[in-house]
């Protein structure tokens, strides 16, 4: 199973809970605001009913015939045995079908994909569950780290880094006594600073601070400051 993301409930009940509430309301937010087809959300949909029947009716049938299987075991070994039990699956809901392997995988992946669509607001995400509250006040600027390794002409940094439920981030540097200047603004999940040296064949110092940025502003505060040696 793919990595467990922080906002997803660790009970199982809770995550019959969450499946209910994401199920209910994946459809018009995919659809009607993100630009996903009907049949991306039928099939998110499918993947959290399908999730719910597991979790919840044939988990608790199986756990009460686990009981009476040990009761059998005991009484055969001991005592008197009836019957063997058999477990008798419980029949599906309405509106729910089988569905192939991975269905949290799918749904983590098809979350990610909402959060990655131009019209995603973190108010969709507060109403889909899909936002840890670590992910909020925890984090008030983004986290990086730095990667110096050898590019074309001399050695670049790249910077990996974790924007939380935000849509971007704003990276600024700086080096010498030169003052912060923005490098990028970007969506994605890293970026590699690749400019040249100030001074051709002399190492230097850089200095790195990120902010989020979100729906075109920059916002929150700076992240604080990482450094890291630059050589031809």
């Amino acid at each position: 199973m793919s990595a467990r993301q922080r906002w997803y409930p660790s009970r199982i009940a809770d995550q019959i809970t969450w499946h209910g509430n994401y199920a209910d309301k994946v459809t018009n937010y995919a659809v009607n605001f993100l630009g996903f087809t009907a049949d991306d959300a039928a099939a998110a949909v499918a993947d959290s009913r399908w999730i719910l029947y597991v979790l919840g009716l044939w988990l608790a049938d199986l756990r009460a015939f686990s009981l009476s299987a040990t009761e059998y075991v005991e009484a055969a070994l001991t005592g008197t045995a009836g019957t063997l039990p058999v477990f008798t699956v419980p029949d599906l809901p309405d509106g729910t079908a089988p569905c192939p392997a991975g269905c949290l995988t799918r749904t983590f992946a098809f979350v990610q994909r909402m959060k990655d669509a131009p019209g995603w607001t973190p108010t969709m995400g507060q109403d889909l569950r899909v936002i840890g509250a670590e992910n909020t006040a925890d984090h008030p600027a983004p986290k990086f780290s730095l990667n110096v390794g050898q590019g074309a002409d001399c050695q670049c940094v790249a910077i990996p880094f974790t924007k939380y439920t935000h849509e971007g981030v704003v990276i600024q540097s700086r080096r010498g006594t030169g003052d912060w200047e923005t490098i990028a603004t970007t969506t994605a999940r890293s970026f590699t600073d690749e400019r040249a040296l100030l001074v051709a064949g002399q190492p230097e110092v850089r200095e790195y601070r990120l902010r989020y940025w979100d729906k075109g502003i920059a916002n929150g505060p700076w992240s604080e400051v990482q450094k890291a040696t630059v050589a031809p």
